[in-house]
């Protein structure tokens, strides 16, 4: 994967030359490993390298834009209206594995990944043993995880019928040619290092949410048994977030301002954006708004599933030719400075994380008591049932334009339906299984492993 260990060698570089060492680190040695241990020596060379993963997390290719442009604009919410040729293939579902966008994020999030496996690798000494030490290595084992689960669910098999995942990479330069794990295999990895993070973090240590806390850990884990279909350890996650007291859902005139910069209560873990780092015009303002670029452009029937008085409408917004509907309250700050954090966690995605498994576990009455929170909260009518059908119709407005309902239809085996006619996929839906809801392994990627295997249809 000589792609990925590029980007990891870069990463190495970088620390060596932070910490003073030689450059003698440009192609992977049976030493390298050991050598950049030996740069790695205390708490703070940890915390230096997890505020970098942090950074790389907010990349284009990655929570900057990409992942949930995509997990936007391919679904029932949204379209690409070519503005400026960005997201067109993907809504098109009509990439191949030369196509530009999969190969950034793909890069993009093993970057995450290296940074990562620097951390969980180093060998600091007694140093490494004190709790803050090993609050940073459970911060690590978590960002790893989540940074796997992304890749999986945009690059594995698991919606086209095939049993291939994504490869998981477990070190720093552990393996030079590394296969692709089996679905079941990388999912319990991405598990195996939750429970690792779970077990590491303190309480006390927490700092979030701009960073991975133990509150953190615990929604990720609801997300991953929403997938996995554990329900009660679904359930025993959400409770400790909610019982924590630190959360609450935005609600009422607070709602919109909520969005704006970062540090609301509403949010678990998010990635932040300040005047000197943020991603310009490249970021989701850009992309969402009125702009030059503007290409991610809301459905009517997404708009139309707003009653009026449901504070969450108010978030959207016509342009002049009053069929243009952007959304311009989620990440609503433009130039020059687009220092909106981007949301990764939200305690409203855990309250309807809980509500499913409520429901899935056979409480339905509990479930509806936790699924009438998210309504009640921004004006809209609560419901009489909860059902798959209404969790998954308050998920669509609630977390909408936030890169979730693409996953949140195929992971209940639905199709992508076209749902307005300026949606761009052929036909009247992109079927559940259709090879096209993965994204291509990059070419570059299979040229240098010949024991990486590409998805169907590329």
């Amino acid at each position: 994967m000589k792609k990925i260990l590029n980007k990891y060698n870069a990463i190495a570089l970088a620390v060596l030359m932070l910490f003073g060492c030689s450059e003698d680190f440009l192609e992977p040695t049976v030493s390298t490993s050991k050598d950049v241990n030996t740069s790695i020596n205390t708490v703070e060379d940890l915390d230096g390298i997890m505020l970098g993963a942090y950074d790389r997390m907010g990349q284009i290719g990655y929570y900057g834009r990409d992942i949930i442009a995509h997990g936007t604009v391919r679904s029932d919410n949204a379209y690409s209206n070519g503005n400026s040729g960005r997201f067109v293939l993907s809504g098109q579902f009509a990439y191949n594995s030369t196509s530009g966008d999969p190969s950034t994020t793909w890069l993009d999030i093993y970057e995450v990944i290296a940074n990562t496996n620097l951390i969980i690798d180093a060998e600091i000494g007694d140093e490494g043993s004190t709790p803050e030490a090993q609050h940073i290595v459970g911060e690590a084992y978590a960002v790893r995880a989540l940074a796997h689960m992304d890749l999986l669910r945009f690059y594995g098999q698991i919606y086209t019928g095939g049993s291939l995942g994504i490869p998981y990479v477990g070190g720093f330069l552990s393996d030079l040619a590394p296969s692709r794990n089996s679905i079941a295999d990388t999912w319990t990895m991405i598990g195996n290092d939750l429970d690792m993070a779970e077990s590491l973090m303190s309480e006390s240590l927490n700092e979030g949410p701009i960073r991975m806390t133990t509150y953190g850990v615990a929604a990720i884990k609801t997300r991953y048994h929403l997938y996995t279909g554990n329900w009660s350890a679904l359930i025993s996650e959400a409770e400790y977030v909610i019982n924590s007291g630190e959360f609450n859902l935005a609600s009422g005139a607070g709602y919109a301002s909520s969005f704006v910069g970062g540090l609301s209560d509403m949010s678990i873990f998010e990635i932040a954006f300040t005047p000197s780092d943020n991603p310009n015009i490249n970021g989701l303002f850009n992309i969402y708004n009125r702009t030059n670029y503007g290409d991610v452009v809301a459905t009517q029937d997404l708009y139309d599933a707003y009653e009026d008085g449901d504070v969450r409408k108010d978030l959207y917004g016509f342009d002049e030719d009053g069929t243009t509907i952007r959304m311009l309250g989620k990440y609503p700050t433009g130039g020059p400075t687009y220092d909106d954090n981007v949301l990764v966690i939200r305690y409203a995605e855990v309250i309807l994380n809980y509500a499913e498994a409520l429901l899935q576990s056979g409480q339905a009455g509990d479930a509806l008591t936790e699924l009438n929170k998210i309504p009640a909260a921004v004006g809209a009518s609560t419901y009489g049932e909860a059902t798959i059908d209404n969790i998954l119709e308050e998920r669509r407005k609630e977390l909408a334009f936030e890169g979730f309902r693409f996953h949140d239809l195929l992971r209940n085996g639905r199709d992508i339906m076209k749902v307005d006619p300026r949606q761009t996929f052929d036909g009247d839906r992109v079927a559940f299984g259709d090879s096209d809801l993965a994204f291509p392994i990059p070419e570059n990627e299979i040229n240098a492993n010949s024991n990486i295997e590409q998805n169907t249809g590329y």
